[in-house]
């Protein structure tokens, strides 16, 4: 139970930190969001290696790369993840903060259905009353849209997917980001010296040590989820992403983003879900702690 509670805490943390970037992001507006997406990436790697070689785990570091079947799961984890970085940077600095929250609102639900499909986790019939509402909200907005909505479907699939493969990788929260990172350095240093360069030299001393911060930013988050993806359903990581959309919507309101009132009534459906999903957790650790209890006293 307390290792239970500590993950879950550690997820919300993570989502929290996810949840206020759009903040951040928007501050390198100005940047070319291929010059973020490739700092990102290079920053990322520089501040995870730093991190392991300061607290003596760079054993760890080669060891996972040296694990063919971890490997298996991080290379094309590496690249799903960078592909829905570079897209969330490209929606968040050309106005699109509303349908890149629809998107991360679309995972939680396909994060239940591979988490029942792929790793058969158990789930409350009031969980599963949670997501009917949260998929009705999602359904409205969709139909709202009056097109297909690429960039929330994209964002919604590669996040999940990448879960699915950490999950499965069950490595080294820090050493697997620093991996993932690495894998996909070279392709971002050349991407920028090759195509970017100009853009780069025009670069202020403030955008660059807000690039360098991103890789931190970027970093910390991700070990967090990793680390909170080994050890609790994914079914409830996956709601838990609610959080960030949730902040995501509300930093693109007071952005001067109008919701239409499709996608404030598909809102409510989506808090009311969060809200049941969260009353059917409670529910459920108390019945847990009450089982636990009848066998300590039975013993």
């Amino acid at each position: 139970m307390s290792t239970n509670r500590k993950s879950i805490t550690i997820a919300l943390s993570c989502y929290i930190l996810w949840g206020v970037l759009p903040v951040y992001w928007n501050l390198l507006s100005a940047v070319n969001p291929i010059i973020i997406l490739c700092c990102r990436i290079i920053f990322a790697f520089l501040f995870m290696f730093c991190v392991l070689m300061v607290t003596g785990r760079l054993q760890v570091f080669f060891d996972t790369i040296k694990d063919k079947k971890t490997m298996y799961y991080l290379v094309p984890a590496a690249f799903l993840i960078s592909f829905n970085w570079g897209l969330y940077i490209w929606a968040v600095n050309n106005g699109r903060v509303l349908d890149s929250s629809l998107g991360y609102y679309m995972n939680p639900l396909i994060a239940f259905l591979l988490g029942v499909l792929l790793f058969r986790e158990k789930y409350l019939k009031l969980q599963l009353v949670a997501v009917a509402l949260a998929f009705t909200g999602v359904i409205i907005s969709l139909i709202a849209f009056g097109s297909f909505p690429i960039i929330a479907i994209c964002l919604a699939l590669s996040f999940a997917i990448y879960g699915v493969l950490k999950k499965k990788a069950q490595a080294d929260p820090a050493a697997s980001i620093a991996v993932e990172s690495l894998i996909i350095t070279p392709f971002a240093l050349i991407f920028s010296i090759v195509f970017m360069r100009d853009s780069i030299v025009t670069l202020s001393i403030t955008d660059i040590l807000l690039l360098v911060g991103g890789g931190a930013l970027t970093a910390i988050p991700l070990v967090l989820y990793a680390r909170a993806v080994i050890d609790i359903p994914f079914i409830i990581v996956g709601f838990f992403q609610y959080i960030s959309p949730s902040l995501a919507l509300i930093y693109g309101l007071l952005s001067g983003e109008t919701p239409s009132t499709s996608q404030i009534i598909s809102f409510i459906f989506i808090g009311l879900g969060l809200l049941v999903f969260s009353i059917a957790l409670i529910l459920r650790h108390k019945d847990i702690a009450v089982t636990q209890k009848t066998q300590q006293e039975q013993k």
